[in-house]
């Protein structure tokens, strides 16, 4: 009994570890694939977002990260 027992917790420490994982790459796979232009002056690369900021760099363009929504502090507006 006590062998049967042992081998149902491994097998949920698999299956939970399968899942876990899963999820992982799901969630990995979500993020889009990153697509790189070539260029050779920069106002290629600000053709699809002029406001990014945007830049050739080395026939590759490439543009600075942008802020996650957590790094942004939003202030009131007064009253």
């Amino acid at each position: 009994m006590n062998a049967l027992r042992n081998s149902f917790v491994k097998l949920a420490f698999l299956l939970a570890f399968f899942i876990i994982a899963s999820d992982l790459c799901m969630k990995l796979e979500a993020r889009g694939p990153i697509v790189r232009l070539h260029c050779t002056n920069d106002s290629q690369c600000q053709y699809s977002c002029p406001t990014c900021g945007c830049r050739c760099v080395y026939t590759w363009c490439q543009c600075p990260k942008q802020p996650f929504v957590e790094d942004i502090r939003f202030q009131a507006p007064p009253n």
